[in-house]
């Protein structure tokens, strides 16, 4: 039976398909090493600073009747500019640049030259790239959809007789317009004593509602909204992002009964609050991180060490509730640009696109949700433990599943992170 040997495992030694032949090849290896001396000390220190440069020095010999052919032909190859492929006779192939050399003949040697030649290895280099900060995008966007609405508001408003206004009518256009306020904007609602004061400050100085807005926003704070307490800022966001966009929804178009002007004031109003609403929670899902990969956490400590000092691990989103938020936001937002005008409609446009653009990135980096089917009734504890190797995640997976009591999962399919 043969066997192969060193020699026969050899390849045939070549630099831009010019063969030659090597008796002699080397190369760094290990560490570069920078030793530190001191005054008065008789013990060094050796700081290592990195591998070795993969740098080959290589002797080459071109041999035959025609090496002078061949040697010009090799030293052509050297001196073009830009990498090439060494194939290495020990290491096999590889990108290389060519460094310093020198070529030599010995009428002793007659029908040989030899090159001692230095090879480089072809590192790319790596230029800074531009990153797009999404979360910024969408915060420029939310300002210029605020200026838009404000200067629409005012316009429609300007339309209006105010002496055609029926105190009555515009109670019944927007009564549900006054529940949102109330909801996603109480600093703004404690201007008004109730629904007919709002209605009767819009009668008489239809202005003050762009004023407020315009203050409110000036001091708005993502934190001071969720509260600083908040504890999970990825499902805290989501689901206050959900209502809003339920209640842009639900503003979208209100009750045209009751004459032109009530109906355009009206109308007016409602949609200074749907863009308002989208103002906040653009401003709102700018603060959504874009998360980083997580590091393993390495051994899992038991229960008992856990009940003492809990594992802390960095929160990730869960990309299947950014992207039911991108996508309803994405359709209440296209829903609101139907009903503008061309100047607004492309400010409402860029802030959809900027909110779909950072939602997505949010969801790339966050975890998806996998169906599971507990093989036994057992308590969320010990699911989460067998699962994630930390119990203090058993008020996620309750949450999550809307269980009734945390020591009863039952055996029933269960929606849960994928880690």
């Amino acid at each position: 039976m043969d066997q192969t040997t060193w020699r026969d495992q050899m390849l045939p030694a070549s630099f831009r398909g010019i063969r030659f032949l090597i008796p002699q090849a080397s190369v760094p290896i290990g560490m570069k090493v920078q030793l530190h001396e001191f005054p008065q000390r008789d013990e060094p220190y050796a700081e290592q600073l990195g591998k070795q440069s993969q740098v080959h020095r290589l002797v080459c010999w071109i041999i035959g009747d025609d090496c002078f052919e061949r040697r010009d032909k090799f030293m052509e190859a050297l001196q073009a500019p830009g990498p090439g492929e060494l194939v290495h006779p020990w290491l096999g192939r590889m990108q290389v640049k060519v460094g310093e050399g020198e070529l030599s003949h010995d009428f002793k040697r007659g029908g040989m030259a030899e090159f001692a030649v230095t090879f480089y290895p072809d590192t790319p280099l790596k230029f800074p790239t531009a990153k797009v900060n999404t979360q910024q995008q969408v915060v420029k966007a939310s300002d210029s959809l605020l200026d838009s609405a404000l200067d629409r508001y005012k316009a429609a408003m300007a339309k209006v007789d105010q002496a055609r206004l029926g105190l009555a009518r515009l109670r019944n256009s927007l009564s549900g317009v006054y529940t949102v306020i109330q909801q996603q904007f109480s600093t703004i609602v404690g201007a008004f004593t109730n629904l007919t004061g709002f209605v009767q400050s819009l009668m008489n100085a239809p202005d003050s509602l762009s004023s407020l807005f315009s203050s409110y926003f000036s001091e708005f704070s993502v934190d001071d909204y969720l509260g600083d307490d908040s504890g999970s800022t990825y499902r805290n966001t989501v689901a206050a992002s959900t209502q809003h966009a339920e209640a842009v929804a639900s503003v979208n178009t209100v009750s045209q009964a009751g004459g032109r002007d009530s109906a355009a004031a009206s109308q007016a109003t409602a949609d200074l609050v749907q863009d308002a609403l989208l103002v906040q929670v653009a401003l709102i899902i700018s603060e959504m991180p874009i998360a980083s990969q997580p590091v393993s956490p390495g051994a899992t400590p038991g229960v008992d060490q856990q009940a003492v000092q809990p594992i802390v691990r960095p929160e990730v989103p869960v990309a299947d509730d950014v992207i039911e938020l991108r996508e309803n936001l994405n359709e209440a937002i296209f829903e609101a640009s139907l009903k503008a005008d061309p100047e607004h409609y492309m400010a409402l446009n860029t802030l959809r696109q900027t909110i779909v653009k950072h939602l997505t990135a949010v969801a790339e980096s966050g975890v998806r949700l996998v169906e599971i089917t507990p093989a036994e009734t057992l308590p969320a504890l010990v699911l989460a433990y067998r699962r994630f190797g930390d119990a203090t995640r058993e008020s996620e997976v309750v949450q999550r599943n809307r269980l009734r009591h945390p020591g009863f999962v039952p055996a029933l399919p269960i929606k849960i992170a994928q880690r």
